[in-house]
């Protein structure tokens, strides 16, 4: 799976910053991370906003799409699953409120961009391109979770700053904004497309991907604790979870 390496998503660049072991365990001995709570709802939340995108433009339609494309792993019980459901649940009753304001037209959803630059391909998958009245773009990422920072610069996301560049290098779309879209607080942030440093972000990719590719892959045992390979890495120091 070493063939990949000059192949770059910031999945890939999060994982390996966030500890070089991780990104050894998932991207090359090809290790699934598993399921918890959050990141099934997350799942579940990203399939239903594709689907609706895709095949509606009735937001009273919503909570049936939910129901299609809920996804049951990773909950301990059925008590836990329907509490994370309700959760969601909750998200998906605001956010088809906001649907009923909306000017902008959906062009797409989870649309995959590709570009070189230099020995480099980039890839990345944006949940949803819109595009407002005046012929602008924008492309949003939706946030799920509630361990969030919502006040956050969307100039300091290294992801939004990289779909920013793909919209532009990949589907010349240079007049735009970058958005994240914070699900569960019912908030977005933006900044147009010239404002990310592009430079700064390509090489924060470019430098990761060299470390990749040079196989330097040490431990960060300060992720130990929230990392999902935690019972599996010989070099975690997490405490051992009672089965």
């Amino acid at each position: 799976m070493l063939n990949d390496s000059h192949e770059l998503n910031f999945s890939k660049i999060k994982t390996y910053n966030e500890c070089p072991l991780a990104y050894k365990l998932k991207y090359i001995e090809g290790k699934k991370e598993g399921l918890v709570p959050a990141s099934s709802l997350g799942v579940s939340l990203h399939r239903t906003l594709e689907a609706y995108h895709a095949e509606s433009n009735d937001p009273s339609e919503l909570l049936s799409y939910y129901d299609d494309c809920w996804m049951g792993a990773g909950y301990s019980s059925a008590g836990e699953q329907m509490e994370w459901y309700l959760k969601g649940k909750r998200m998906l009753e605001v956010y088809a409120q906001r649907e009923y304001e909306r000017k902008t037209t959906v062009d797409s959803t989870e649309r995959e961009f590709i570009f070189q630059e230099g020995e480099w391909t980039l890839r990345g998958k944006i949940d949803r391109i819109d595009k407002h009245p005046d012929g602008s773009w924008e492309v949003i990422d939706y946030k799920t979770g509630t361990d969030v920072d919502v006040n956050t610069q969307v100039t300091d996301s290294l992801q939004l700053g990289i779909y920013a560049i793909g919209a532009r290098r990949a589907w010349h779309m240079e007049q735009g904004k970058a958005t994240i879209y914070f699900v569960a607080f019912d908030k977005t942030v933006s900044a147009p497309f010239d404002s990310f440093d592009e430079q700064k972000i390509l090489d924060v990719f470019i430098q990761t991907g060299q470390k990749i590719v040079a196989g330097e892959f040490p431990p960060n045992h300060a992720q130990c604790a929230n990392c999902l390979f935690k019972n599996r890495c010989s070099e975690s120091v997490a405490p051992a979870e009672q089965p």
